[in-house]
This record gives structure tokens, C-alpha cells and sequence, in this order.
């Protein structure tokens, strides 16, 4: 892979842009990096963090305030579901309740339960519960995801 560098000091803001004839592992591991180093602001008590979206395991609405779960942490967001997913969920974000997102990139098992639900065993020993009515579209977009890995090794 050939690496150009540029220095442009009329630039407002740093910029990256990535040519490929056809996205292999390479590109796809490249895409990925540059992806999961996207930052958001949470706080907690009086403290303010950075946040790496890849460090998020799930974002929950209680009392109309969104709090992002990492793994052993909760931090509040100035977020809503809608405008993080918006921008967001292209990622590896999604909608499993009217008041959950989960990172689909966190989650360690699923299980199947009665009535259509499943539990999603998260990575940190957390277990959520994906409503049935959401249950369609995550297992779509968990098929793409799963398709887009096997396409990339």
C-alpha cells in the first residue's frame, strides 16, 4: 500500500481521505481504526471525560438524560437515541428498546428467551434485553455486519 503525507496549513480542520481499488483486510482494519477513535464528551459529577465511542457498550434514556455504560463506568451524554444513531449508528450502533442502543461490536453471546426476546450478553457481564418489536432490524444489521467480516478476511 503506498502512504502519501500532505501538510496544508490553509486546512480548517485535519482531513484524511482513503483511495482502494477493493476493500480487503487491510483496508477494511484501516477503516475501522479510523472509525473507533471518535470521541465524545460524558460527564459525571462535576467531572467532564473523553469518550471513544469503541469504549461504549450501550446508551440507555432515564429520565429524558442518556447515559453512555461502559465497562465498568456511566457517564451522561448530551445526546438523544435518535441524533447519536443518526450519527452514529453506521458504526455499529443500534436500537434494541425504546430507551436502549447497543454497541454491536461489544456484545458476547446472544441468547433466545419466550415471547421473541433475546438477552444480549454484553462483554463486561452485562445482559440486556432486546424488545421483539426491534428484534427484525438487529438481526438484519447483525447478517450485514457478520457479512461484511467474512467479506473482509
Amino acid at each position: 500500500m503506498e502512504v502519501n503525507y500532505y501538510q496544508d496549513a490553509a486546512l480548517s480542520e485535519n482531513r484524511v481521505d482513503v483511495y482502494y481499488r477493493e476493500q480487503d483486510t487491510e483496508i477494511t482494519g484501516l477503516m475501522e481504526y479510523l472509525e473507533a477513535d471518535q470521541v465524545i464528551v460524558g460527564r459525571k459529577d462535576q467531572s467532564v471525560k473523553r469518550i471513544f465511542l469503541r469504549e461504549i457498550y450501550y446508551l440507555e434514556i432515564v429520565d429524558r438524560h442518556c447515559f453512555a455504560y461502559l465497562d465498568h463506568e456511566v457517564f451522561q451524554i448530551e445526546y438523544s437515541l435518535r441524533l447519536f444513531l443518526e450519527k452514529y449508528g453506521a458504526l455499529g450502533f443500534i436500537q434494541i428498546g425504546k430507551s436502549l442502543v447497543v454497541n454491536l461490536h461489544r456484545i458476547d453471546r446472544i441468547k433466545p428467551d419466550l415471547n421473541m426476546r433475546m438477552h444480549l450478553m454484553m462483554e463486561n457481564g452485562e445482559e440486556l434485553v432486546l424488545n421483539r418489536a426491534y428484534r427484525k432490524n438487529f438481526m438484519d444489521c447483525l447478517k450485514h455486519a457478520g457479512r461484511e467480516k467474512n467479506e473482509a478476511h
